[in-house]
Formats: C-alpha cells, sequence, structure tokens
C-alpha cells in the first residue's frame, strides 16, 4: 500500500509527473510530495547519520562515500544544517539565566586565539574563544584578524552580564589587555590549561582546522556557518552532565 515517507499516512494522491517523466505523488495530510522508489530520496536514518558526521573529523566528500550519496546534496544539507545554529551557540540556560553578582564574580572565563585559514594558507582567520571551563561552554566566538579590532568584537559578543561580572583568564597577548577590564583580568599561561585542552578536541573533531587537505574551508562564509554548528552542538552535549 502506498504511503508518505514522512508523516506515513496513506492519504496519497498521484500529483502528475516529473520532469523525468515520473508518476508524483503528493500526501494529503502533509503536502509531501514523492516518487515511489526514488533512489535519489535520502531517508530519516541516513540523515542524522549526516548529522552526525559534521560533527566529526570528515570532510563533504568522505561524508559522500560513506553513505552513497552526492556532493550536491552533502553541501546542500550542510549549509541547511549549519545555518540553524543560534546565534547565542545554546549556552546551557543554567548560566543565562544566572543572576547573582556573587556567583557571577567567581566564574572565570577563559579566552584565547587559535589560527586556521580560508581558501589558502595566506588568508588567515584566526578563531577567538571565550570558553567556561567548569561546565564546559563556548560562550561567545569571533573569526577574524589577531588584532584589537577582533577581540573588541568577541567582547561585544559576550552575554552583558558576564561581560559586568565574570573574571577573564588569558595569555600575555596584548590585544587582552587593551580590553579586559583590569580588575577583572588574570593573565599567565596557567590560566588558559582548560581551553588549551578544548582546542586540542576541536582540532581532533572539526577537519577544516588541521592541514590543507580537501575538507579545508573555501568560503568564509562556510567557515563561519559549520565552527558556529560545531559550538552549538558541542554545548549541546556538555548539557546533559550539568
Amino acid at each position: 500500500m502506498l504511503y508518505c515517507p514522512d508523516c506515513h499516512s496513506h492519504k496519497v494522491k498521484k500529483n502528475g509527473r516529473t520532469h523525468y517523466g515520473k508518476q508524483n505523488h503528493k500526501c494529503k495530510i502533509c503536502s509531501r510530495q514523492f516518487v515511489i522508489d526514488n533512489n535519489h530520496t535520502v531517508d530519516a536514518f541516513s540523515r542524522e547519520i549526516a548529522r552526525r558526521c559534521l560533527m566529526e573529523r570528515l570532510s563533504l566528500r568522505g561524508i559522500c562515500r560513506l553513505l552513497g550519496v552526492s556532493l550536491n546534496w552533502v553541501l546542500n544539507f550542510a549549509l541547511q544544517e549549519w545555518h540553524s545554529a543560534p546565534k547565542d551557540l545554546g549556552i546551557s540556560p543554567k548560566l543565562l539565566k544566572m543572576k547573582d553578582r556573587s556567583k557571577l564574580q567567581v566564574i572565570g572565563l577563559q579566552a584565547d586565539e587559535v589560527w586556521s585559514f580560508v581558501g589558502k594558507k595566506k588568508n588567515k582567520a584566526w578563531i577567538w574563544i571565550v570558553f567556561e571551563p567548569e561546565h564546559r561552554q563556548v560562550i561567545a566566538f569571533h573569526v577574524g584578524n589577531r588584532g584589537v579590532e577582533s577581540m573588541r568584537a568577541l567582547w561585544h559578543k559576550i552575554p552583558r552580564k558576564m561581560r559586568k561580572w565574570c573574571y577573564f583568564e588569558t595569555d600575555y597577548w596584548e590585544a587582552y589587555q587593551k580590553v579586559i577590564p583590569v580588575d577583572r583580568h588574570l593573565i599567565g599561561k596557567e590560566y588558559t590549561y582548560f581551553i588549551e585542552g578544548f582546542f586540542a578536541e576541536l582540532r581532533a573533531r572539526v577537519s577544516r582546522l588541521v592541514r590543507k587537505g580537501l575538507s579545508f574551508s573555501k568560503k568564509w562564509d562556510n567557515h563561519l556557518a559549520a565552527l558556529q554548528y560545531f559550538f552549538w552542538k558541542f554545548n549541546l552535549e556538555q548539557q546533559p552532565y550539568i
């Protein structure tokens, strides 16, 4: 019996023919259009596998080989997933809703930058990150050069109450000293232990951050979107343990 591949309803009607002359059908319940025995349709299970692959050190072509789908499909699917990431990176609600000044003052946010590139190694794309080590949450990130203007852009992406009350821990890079208030700034390599560990995990799971290969970023927008998507999913992964 004929049924809709999305809602599994049997209330299906014929809906003309496709460009290739195949019989097209339409579901009366969810309006999904489909062709019977269409080899080009990627099922929900494969989509979930592709979604998980985007969080691991696999190139888009590697996902194609794994799932047996076209590069065009993987690229379109990846763009759709990447742009679904929220601007707040899915930070734990416990941190976002925290209003107690005394609790915020004991939170030490670690900040550091990691090198990457887009297109070719001459096009440097420094990734600035603010990391909350206790709950392992990426609070904010910015991609740009390694100057003070990038640090200021990162600073304004941090939630306002965290900028006002939290302490910040960085290395000796001068850009931090020109932006972060002196009375809440701790400087030294010993203060960036956890974020350096996060960088190791980041490079181990995001293929576009390793040496130049087939998986490196070729477009700036895709570089930003893929990073934002990873940070969002990473934050969500940590929350069951908070």
